[in-house]
């Protein structure tokens, strides 16, 4: 009786040092896990506002190639109109050398005339009456004198009469040259202005262009650094989920976490962000649904997050054991909290369209050990609704 009595007194000091020995311990475990999740939430922080500074910068730059192309397109039109005023000035310059051409024609003409003519006036002022006479002598008969008179008159009056068409010519001509002169010279200062405005537009071109090109460079760096936090969230997860996931995962195939759709509208893997427009990494599956339709539990397991995330929107994360985690994003409710333990097929959420979203669906994702599994190599094609 007496060794009964002294083996139950010595189980009982071991049990006691055994639980002194693993007190500290498990509270260090809680310390640890504490710690990490206040780290996880300060990277989630982060990624949230590198993400919001990277949408709105995309947006900027996506202002600016547009603002570029509106550019290109005025720089394109006062590079036609140039061409068409450089058209013109060649026409008109070839109407000048036509018009000086057809000056200088009409001028000859006039300087022959009047050269004709001037002989013509200085023999007769030689001769003086004699030469009136010397016509009137000179004339056999009457007749002969009054038509040889005659034809001294209608020569006198062709000349005037020459003189005076070809003075008129001359003065349409050199007009037509002055006005052609002036609309050359009109059309030059229309190209000189349109040249200017199309430097000036090269110019505003350029800035833009350099503007974007630094917003452009400011974006790759947030996506960077995105990418780091990314890198830095899953290595605190996978500690956390080694902290808590002690046990082995036993759930087998998952259930289909959407009640209304199996559409697969995004698959596991690389993709051009619907939003970023850049090749990123798609960590889970995109399942069209309505909005306000039933998100279900893949499985049983402990919520460790249930709450707003910027990028996720309204999320719920399930611990499911064995290092599994699924996650369940951009809802429109959240019918679940942090601790609750759900079982499997609960309706845990309600389908949404929050955070980086383009449209009501959910967001499913599977994790071991924080490392990023495609999904339906966990549901079950038979398990799907």
């Amino acid at each position: 009786m007496k060794n009964d009595r002294a083996k139950r007194r010595l189980a009982l000091a071991l049990a006691a040092l055994i639980a002194l020995a693993f007190t500290p311990y498990a509270s260090a475990v809680g310390d640890d896990e504490k710690e990490y999740r206040n780290q996880l939430t300060d990277v989630h922080d982060q990624i949230d506002d590198a993400t919001n500074q990277l949408k709105e910068g995309k947006r900027e730059s996506s202002a600016l190639a547009s603002e570029i192309k509106a550019l290109d397109n005025k720089i394109y039109e006062a590079e036609v109109e140039i061409n068409a005023l450089q058209g013109d000035i060649n026409e008109t310059k070839t109407e000048i050398t036509q018009v000086l051409a057809e000056l200088d024609e009409a001028q000859a003409d006039v300087d022959s005339q009047n050269e004709d003519l001037n002989e013509r006036l200085r023999a007769m002022y030689k001769s003086g009456d004699i030469g009136m006479l010397s016509v009137l002598l000179g004339s056999s008969t009457i007749s002969e004198a009054m038509t040889n008179m005659d034809m001294v008159q209608r020569i006198y009056d062709s000349d005037t009469e020459l003189l005076a068409q070809l003075q008129a010519n001359y003065d349409v001509i050199d007009g037509k040259r002055k006005q052609l002169v002036a609309l050359k010279d009109k059309l030059e200062s229309q190209q000189a202005l349109e040249k200017e405005k199309q430097d000036a537009l090269a110019a505003d071109k350029n800035a833009v262009a350099a503007k974007k090109k630094e917003v452009d460079k400011d974006n790759k760096e947030l996506e960077a650094q995105i990418d780091a936090l990314n890198k830095e969230a899953s290595e605190l997860t996978a500690k956390i989920l080694k902290l808590q996931s002690a046990g082995e995962y036993v759930g087998g195939s998952m259930l289909w976490p959407a009640a209304a759709s199996t559409t697969v509208s995004s698959p596991f893997g690389y993709r051009i962000h619907p939003i970023l427009k850049v090749n990123k990494m798609h960590t889970g599956i995109d399942i069209a649904a309505a909005g306000g339709t039933n998100i279900l539990a893949a499985n049983a397991g402990t919520v460790i997050t249930a709450g707003w995330n910027n990028s996720y929107g309204y999320m719920v994360m399930i611990d499911h054991g064995g290092g599994i985690v699924t996650l369940y994003a951009h809802s429109s409710k959240l019918l679940v909290s942090k601790g609750d333990i759900v079982t499997r097929g609960q309706t845990i959420a309600k389908v949404g369209s929050t955070g980086m979203s383009t449209g009501n669906h959910l967001h499913f994702e599977v994790r071991l050990n924080g490392v990023y599994k495609n999904p339906l190599e966990y549901v079950s094609a038979s398990v799907r609704r």
